[in-house]
């Protein structure tokens, strides 16, 4: 993995391990976030603008999703804070302490607190699994699966997270008390904060494509040799088909593997012994041309245009020569002169001369 990737990874992280150290007492807040966080990011941002890699792309769509996916989780909880009153919001008391300002200023600690929790919290998160899902091929599982561990990826270490910060001396103290309310509600909403994520990481055109480096982990790969259901699972190849993924086994030649119908067979049809097989769909195919018979070319004093001239045609036109005699002499009739051939008037003016040659084939 590149130190740049690594830096954009450990950067997404720290602004939730912020709040954690400061509920902790490890470290204030407004003292990592003005020390680390902040100048790291400014740092980050110059190279993306200076010296831009493709995994910069993986940091935009992750931050951009990140944003939309907390958005649609603050619907949920802000309605069950400021309409229904089942539980407080922390978010104010949270840029307090960004700020360094008296728990009072709750108007300047919520626009600093939010703007924290979505530039940091959430957009973080959403680098760090897109990121993650690009560098391990997760969406060669399908949709289920890259939904299903971005939920997982929401409630696992975010939730967990979260709960365990909670759980601190002063975690209920400074955030929120631990109800069944409260842990059902934070619950749901990361649930929601995943199915979001993992949905718009699904959307994502070309994720792949930005990610340079090797696999960390083959997720498809390990699913298929680690899970019996994950053999018959439809996989996504690296460039979006429906094709499988997993490695198959050496089939010997001649035999048909389960499932699959042999090449140039009607699915369903059983072609008897000594036929041949026809094509899907019942089209033939088209009749081969009639051959072209090549002559001597005819000396410049006895020239004959209208001998000359079938040749180049001579593949589409009605026939237009006479099968050779027994002496080996063609006849060629000029074109025009028999009516199933048609007229020169379709290529252009002038009437049709009737004129016969003999010239000796080859």
């Amino acid at each position: 993995m590149k130190p740049r990737v690594v830096a954009h990874l450990v950067l997404a992280a720290l602004p939730l391990l912020s709040i954690t150290a400061h509920v902790g007492g490890l470290v204030p807040m407004h003292v990592s976030a003005g020390i680390v966080i902040v100048p790291a990011a400014v740092v980050l941002v110059l190279l993306a603008v200076f010296r831009p890699a493709p995994e910069d792309r993986l940091v935009l769509d992750g931050l951009r999703w990140g944003l939309v996916a907390t958005f649609v989780y603050d619907v949920f909880r802000l309605d069950t804070v400021a309409l229904l009153g089942w539980w407080d919001d922390f978010i104010p008391t949270m840029g307090t302490w960004l700020l360094d300002v008296d728990p009072s200023e709750q108007v300047l600690g919520g626009v600093a607190g939010y703007a924290w929790r979505y530039a940091g919290d959430g957009g973080g998160l959403g680098v760090v699994f897109v990121t993650l899902t690009a560098a391990t091929g997760l969406r060669r599982l399908g949709p289920r699966w890259t939904v299903g561990v971005a939920v997982l990826f929401a409630v696992g270490p975010t939730w967990g997270g979260l709960m365990a910060t909670v759980l601190l001396p002063r975690g209920q103290q400074l955030m929120f008390s631990l109800t069944p309310v409260t842990v059902t509600l934070s619950f749901l909403g990361h649930v929601v904060f995943g199915l979001v994520l993992g949905l718009g990481t699904w959307r994502l055109r070309g994720l792949e494509e930005h990610w340079t480096g090797p696999l960390l982990v083959d997720v498809a790969a390990l699913v298929g040799r680690l899970s019996p259901r994950g053999r018959k699972a439809s996989l996504l190849s690296p460039g979006g088909s429906n094709d499988a993924f997993l490695p198959r086994r050496e089939v010997p030649r001649g035999e048909v593997r389960r499932g699959e119908v042999p090449r140039g067979e009607v699915p369903g049809r059983e072609v008897p012994r000594g036929e041949a097989p026809k094509p899907a769909g019942g089209h033939t195919p088209f009749p081969p041309l009639a051959p072209v018979r090549a002559l001597r070319p005819v000396p410049a004093s006895t020239w004959d245009p209208y001998a000359a001239d079938p040749l180049p045609l001579e593949p589409w036109l009605p026939e237009p020569f006479v099968d050779p005699s027994p002496t080996g002499e063609v006849t060629v009739r000029p074109w025009g002169s028999d009516p199933s051939s048609g007229s020169p008037d379709v290529f252009g003016p002038g009437p049709a001369v009737p004129r016969e040659g003999r010239i000796r084939a080859l």
